[in-house]
């Protein structure tokens, strides 16, 4: 009876193996059709970037040969030049990916955290049922440097509370720029830029995947920018930055 125990006790453990290895492959696969959906609306965008200073980059970099260079070049001056261009080019070839293709876009993952009951959760807000629907952004989390091409993991956390305990809706928000040579440029946000959810209350952890345009240069600077509303309050905003090397 024991060895059956054990035995099917091990098959449980492999299926769960085996089902974070699929779903870890199907990421790793949609990621990469996204990767090559992205490279080809980028090429697009260059074609469509028929402007002077397209064509001046184009002609210079046709000229030493390099094909490679020639597109960055155009696309460089079709969208304005330098790091912010190469950004804006990514990011939104991205999004029109995922308005092609829907099973592509990359969700946030929100989780409640077991380690914190709601009671601890009250107790260390000072909450009481006067103050209403309440949300506290506690923690912003992400790497403050990386690499042209990585993809940078940004976990939030956040303190829910309500008079009646019960669950409501919050409304995350996201806002993203690229900082490149003294200027700011907001850009198209990979994930939801907005999207309600129905959160329980007590602590919960968000998590996203930020992709780092393979082009941006060093020095490049990405701001995410996230915030959060629930019960009609102001939202709670966190912002943090990352630096590429």
């Amino acid at each position: 009876m024991d060895t059956f125990r054990v035995a099917k006790y091990a098959m449980a453990i492999a299926a769960v193996l085996q089902a974070c290895a699929g779903q870890a492959f199907a990421q790793q696969s949609a990621y990469a059709d996204l990767d090559a959906c992205t490279k080809n609306e980028q090429i697009k965008l260059t074609a469509k970037g028929a402007a002077v200073g397209a064509l001046a980059g184009l002609g210079g970099a046709l000229f030493s040969g390099n094909k490679d260079k020639a597109g960055k070049a155009a696309l460089a001056g079709a969208l304005g030049g330098g790091a912010i261009g190469f950004a804006t080019a990514y990011y939104t070839a991205i999004d029109t990916c995922n308005k092609l293709n829907p099973s592509w876009v990359t969700e946030s993952k929100l989780v409640r955290d077991p380690s914190k009951t709601y009671t601890q959760v009250v107790k260390e807000n000072r909450y009481a049922a006067k103050d209403g629907v309440t949300l506290r952004l506690r923690d912003m989390a992400m790497p403050s440097q990386t690499k042209p091409g990585e993809r940078v993991t940004i976990d939030t956390v956040y303190d829910l509370m309500t008079p009646d305990g019960a669950e409501t809706a919050v409304v995350f928000s996201r806002k993203l720029f690229v900082v490149a040579d003294g200027t700011e440029q907001l850009v198209q946000f990979p994930v939801a830029a907005s999207e309600s959810r129905t959160v329980e209350v007590g602590r919960s952890k968000e998590s996203m995947v930020l992709p780092i345009a393979p082009d941006s240069k060093p020095g490049t600077v990405y701001r995410v920018e996230i915030s959060a509303a629930a019960g009609g309050k102001t939202p709670v905003t966190m912002s943090k930055s990352v630096t590429v090397i």
